[in-house]
């Protein structure tokens, strides 16, 4: 079952919201969110969902379905495949099946290292004697094969293509970019800029992301930690949208806040789906919910120069919250964002044991919640990730996952820009489109 939000438009013409236009023009932007909490408390109008839970019923309709299409179409099989296993509870027969059934596709296509990894894997459930034998057979004709992988994978290795994406050079005040940028801070708006004249092609900064968020037609084939596409992805125990590459992206996208988004990840769209996750793990660099909420009372950069650049792109663990709130024109989007942000936080009520429980605290909480997510949603640019998905030549995903850049998301927006992003896992490199003259502001199309 998907959820979406097209119900949100009954909240346009109710008359019990028509106080909540005025609290859009307030300086302190969690107004809004707890005038529409009072209202829709009141009224009891929260947006309904579904949940989605394992389901071993379920996990084996799509099981069945990629052997069916394993032979004519195996790209569409391991998509069904990878459903199943998100659908599956842990051991169950359709869990091991799907890895056995995902583990022959890529022996298929010579994927050999993903097709041991997914019989070791299987292997480490409790497998009959029968499925046990199979997998061994299978894993020695994968081991007799890998080298052919190697081989296909040497021809495409270059010096160039190995280091092309290394950065080369000192930047003192942006460790992340080259020394051909230069960034400055005037009165509270960052300005990127080259520090001298930059050929075509250059690499200019290789940056990891705050937070990245995988597009939902993603889910199915990518780490839903470090968004890398892979045949041999582990699903979630909790829910059934989420995929890891292993244990370690496991382990640290639950540090980071996935351990209470599983439990919500079924009303997470697209839309909503970065800033939250950012808000979550903003939530886990704060020590304390008095740091959290005193974090929420400082966004923008308002006030800051040259010498406080280092706060935004340094060692600063909050730099994506300095993004610059000057952005016209969001009071439409203000209200959207307001109505999905309080029926979240009603959810995360409901469902989670993310925020306090004394009243009073909980109350205040509540509030830097609302502050920062709406902040996010508002006046940080998400930076589209354009990954290649195939080796020797440069072809593109058709859906972009987004991610959250301190650096490259204060990048001015151009229709025309100077340069161009290409998605590295859960960082992006940033490459020079034109020659730009020392001084010249460099600029991406958000679009």
């Amino acid at each position: 079952m998907e959820n979406d939000w097209t119900g949100l438009d009954k909240y346009y013409k109710d008359p019990s919201l028509k106080d909540i236009y005025e609290t859009l023009l307030s300086k302190d932007l969690s107004d809004c969110v707890m005038h529409a909490r009072s209202v829709l408390s009141k009224t009891n109008n929260w947006m309904k969902f579904m949940f989605n839970e394992k389901s071993t019923l379920i996990s084996g309709y799509y099981l069945k379905h990629g052997s069916l299409m394993s032979e004519r179409d195996p790209e569409q099989a391991l998509l069904k495949y990878n459903t199943a296993l998100l659908l599956a509870p842990f051991d169950s027969e359709t869990m091991k099946l799907a890895y056995r059934a995902r583990a022959d596709i890529s022996l298929c296509f010579l994927q050999c290292n993903s097709c041991i990894n997914n019989i070791n894997t299987c292997l480490a459930l409790n497998c009959s004697q029968d499925l046990v034998n199979e997998l061994m057979e299978m894993k020695s004709k994968a081991e007799q094969l890998v080298y052919i992988e190697k081989q296909a994978s040497d021809i495409l290795s270059s010096s160039f293509t190995d280091n092309f994406f290394n950065i080369k050079g000192n930047n003192v005040e942006v460790p992340c970019a080259t020394p051909d940028v230069d960034v400055k801070v005037e009165a509270g708006r960052v300005k990127v800029v080259a520090a001298r004249d930059v050929a075509v092609g250059t690499l200019l900064a290789k940056e990891t992301a705050f937070m990245t968020a995988t597009h939902s037609k993603n889910k199915f084939i990518s780490c839903h930690y470090c968004l890398r596409i892979s045949p041999d992805l582990k699903p979630c125990d909790g829910c059934c949208k989420a995929l890891f590459c292993d244990e370690n992206c496991k382990e640290k996208s639950m540090l980071e806040g996935h351990d209470v988004e599983c439990k919500i990840i079924d009303i997470i769209v697209d839309d909503v789906k970065l800033p939250f996750k950012a808000l979550l793990k903003i939530r886990r660099l704060c020590n304390s919910w008095d740091e959290f909420i005193a974090v929420s009372n400082i966004l923008g950069t308002d006030g800051m120069n040259n010498e406080f650049t280092e706060r935004i792109f340094g060692s600063n663990k909050f730099s994506v919250l300095k993004s610059r709130a000057d952005k016209r024109f969001i009071h439409g989007k203000m209200f959207n964002s307001c109505m999905c942000i309080v029926n979240i936080i009603h959810y995360l009520e409901l469902r989670t044991s993310f925020l306090p429980e004394c009243a009073e605290e909980k109350e205040a909480v509540i509030r830097a919640v609302a502050r920062i997510f709406l902040y996010l949603s508002l006046y940080c640019t998400p930076v589209r990730m354009l990954h290649a998905i195939s080796l020797g030549e440069m072809q593109l995903h058709d859906y972009t996952n987004r991610g959250y850049f301190p650096l490259i998301g204060n990048l001015e927006h151009s229709c025309t820009p100077n340069t161009f992003v290409i998605g590295l896992r859960n960082s992006v490199a940033l490459l020079a489109l034109q020659p730009i003259k020392k001084g010249e502001q460099l600029t991406f199309s958000y679009t």
